[in-house]
């Protein structure tokens, strides 16, 4: 069973944004490249001046120009980004 990822994005300007069934998420940090996917190892990071592409089986969200603290753990991506 694919796309079991939740994804929970907080940013001061939109509060929680959840997306449900992600198939795949892109990140892109200043210094490195992410694609996580379903059962991936936990994961706990910084991203800086980067991009996170969250994509499902009907939508893609994109957030360009970011800097956060990010935890993936259990299936679930979750980003703080800072403002």
């Amino acid at each position: 069973m694919a796309g079991k990822i939740t994804a929970k994005i907080f940013d001061f300007a939109h509060g929680l944004r959840q997306y449900e069934d992600v198939r795949l998420i892109r990140l892109k940090s200043k210094t490195y490249q992410l694609a996580i996917m379903e059962d991936h190892l936990p994961l706990l990071g910084t991203i800086e001046q980067g991009s996170l592409e969250i994509v499902t089986d009907t939508d893609r969200a994109m957030l360009e120009h970011i800097d956060g603290y990010y935890m993936h753990k259990k299936n679930v991506f979750e980003l703080i980004v800072k403002e």
